[in-house]
């Protein structure tokens, strides 16, 4: 059993903040601190030891315990078709093009947002296109959420009812509903750690959804992403940010257009 959470101490918290800082670019600065100890808590109860033994292995980079502590402190709750102006933008905005599109949720937690961007493309008349949505996301626990595709009434709150008709399947016995087949084939889920893994290829994608994931990264760390991920955009191609977010995009070179009540950052081109 874990040890009382009063145990850890300031210097076990700075620790712990300083490796999800290096490991995944979270601060404890921007939203981390009041969850912190309750995800070394939780972390420590999961491997059935004391809290201090487990900061311990989180301060000496050890990289199983690291990974534990990223799993439960990364920021998972999302439903399906949240900011629905924002997809309903990229749809204006991408719907014409004829070639298959290639679109990255980055940060798709349990995956409702992934699954979101490929039911609105197939309500703007995609769907023999061939596109294809990739989910990424640093928490193995989530990515496996996402695959089993299971959903309940909360995180369906938004779906239009007759989308919901169209693209998910009836209840199951614990009133969970999944997205049907043919959207589930355009979507695929990868592991990828925005800050240590290699970036994205140039140009790949037509669209990118990053959507409040960079609120919790460092500022310096968040403009390394950017331009990363503004590079891994075709000519054309548009990123999302989560609303609060796009101020954090100022200094990167791609055009603000507004669609749909909401703005696209579009590479030029």
């Amino acid at each position: 059993m874990s040890e009382p959470g009063e145990e850890l101490g300031p210097a076990e918290l700075e620790q712990a903040a300083n490796v999800l800082a290096e490991e995944a670019g979270l601060s404890l600065a921007r939203g981390l601190g009041p969850a912190l100890r309750d995800a070394l808590l939780a972390a420590a109860r999961g491997r059935g030891e004391g809290a201090r033994l487990f900061s311990r292995r989180v301060a000496s980079r050890e990289p199983a315990a690291v990974a534990d502590l990223l799993e439960h402190a990364v920021v998972v709750e999302t439903s399906f078709f949240r900011h629905p102006e924002q997809l309903a933008a990229l749809a204006a905005h991408l719907g014409p093009r004829p070639a298959p599109l290639r679109l990255w949720s980055a940060g798709c937690a349990s995956g409702e947002e992934a699954y979101s961007l490929a039911i609105a493309m197939l309500e703007a008349g995609r769907g023999t296109r061939g596109d294809a949505v990739l989910g990424t996301d640093v928490s193995e626990r989530a990515l496996a959420a996402a695959r089993r595709a299971a959903y309940g009434p909360r995180a369906l709150r938004k779906v239009d009812p007759a989308a919901a008709a169209r693209w998910l399947e009836p209840p199951d016995a614990e009133g969970a509903r999944r997205p049907t087949a043919p959207v589930r084939a355009q979507v695929s889920f990868a592991r990828h750690n925005l800050v240590r893994d290699p970036p994205a290829p140039a140009g790949a994608f037509d669209a990118i959804l990053c959507r409040n994931v960079l609120i919790y990264f460092e500022p310096v760390v968040a403009a390394g992403v950017l331009r990363r991920l503004a590079d891994a955009l075709r000519p054309g191609g548009a990123l999302v940010l989560g609303p609060v977010e796009l101020p954090l995009a100022a200094a990167v070179p791609l055009d603000w257009v507004e669609r749909e009540g909401a703005t696209l950052l579009v590479r030029p081109g």
